[in-house]
């Protein structure tokens, strides 16, 4: 509930009201859980993280070749956006990052960094293989794809869903010419 909100609401844009409202129950049921709305923040992005560590050390995942690896991370963003418009988590806390507790935005950059590093590893693996193609470094270009994915997520807030599909397919055909 408190991921689903923070996607769609930012950290600012809720109260632990909001919760125990969905979920009928007290606040205080939430506050004996997370005694702050900090703690709150930070237990979701590190069950995110958890989350997505658990998916990139998958065999599934890991055995499938650099394309697919690739078509699997966009798939993660595709989700976000056929789920009601929501956002990227890490995308929706950078949004508001000023204004968030500094154990989150420990927490975010953490997030950031491992997201970028998986995508970074698997650019420089698919163009060692001769798979994808584009100039500069793997960590420009997973930096370019990451924030063009959280951007498009908000973007398609306003044009719709074809528009982000749009952006996943421009990254798509830049990689493979």
């Amino acid at each position: 509930m408190a991921e689903a909100l923070l996607q769609e609401k930012g950290f600012n844009g809720f109260s632990y009201a909001h919760i125990a409202s969905e979920l009928g129950v007290k606040n205080a049921a939430i506050h004996y859980h997370f005694p702050t709305k900090e703690a709150l923040g930070c237990e979701v992005v590190k069950r995110y993280r958890d989350r997505f560590q658990l998916w990139i050390n998958n065999a599934r995942v890991k055995d499938l070749s650099s394309e697919k690896k690739l078509d699997w991370f966009f798939s993660i963003y595709t989700d976000m956006r056929a789920d009601k418009g929501k956002v990227c988590l890490v995308g929706s806390m950078e949004t508001e990052f000023n204004s968030i507790p500094e154990a989150l935005q420990i927490e975010v950059g953490s997030l950031h960094k491992e997201l970028l590093k998986w995508l970074e590893a698997t650019l420089s693996e698919g163009r060692d293989a001769g798979v994808f193609n584009f100039n500069g470094e793997p960590a420009n270009k997973a930096a370019l794809i990451l924030s063009s994915l959280q951007g498009a997520l908000q973007m398609a807030r306003a044009l719709g869903t074809k528009k982000f599909r749009d952006v996943v397919e421009q990254h798509k055909l830049d990689l493979l010419a």
